[in-house]
């Protein structure tokens, strides 16, 4: 029984990780994969300035205001974006990629 759960787990994670490096990306999936590597990054960047600030006390103002108008530019890249795209699976992930950003900005208290 631990042997058909193990061999299902890697069947699945291989099934994964080819729709993940061999499934080419349509040019809209591109846009909208790229928009969300900026998030992340961007969402990276005010979290770790939040937690310098805390730990060592010093001003990461700087390094929480670019983070912020990070946030802010993606998201309206993102909005402008999402009337122009024909693709489903694109609208889809735009959609996902928005509502992440919603909720980051009502975590951090941006909303």
């Amino acid at each position: 029984m631990k042997a058909l759960i193990v061999i299902l787990i890697l069947a699945a994670a291989g099934y994964l990780a080819y729709t993940y490096l061999y499934v080419p990306l349509t040019d809209e999936e591109k846009l909208v994969h790229n928009l969300e590597k900026r998030f992340d990054e961007a969402s990276r960047s005010l979290l770790g300035a939040e937690r310098a600030a805390g730990a060592t006390g010093l001003d990461t103002t700087d390094d929480a205001e670019l983070a912020i108008r990070r946030v802010r530019r993606i998201e309206n890249e993102l909005k402008n974006l999402k009337p122009t795209l024909k693709d489903e699976s694109s609208k889809q992930k735009a959609d996902e990629l928005l509502a992440k950003i919603q909720n980051f900005k009502q975590k951090v208290g941006l909303l």
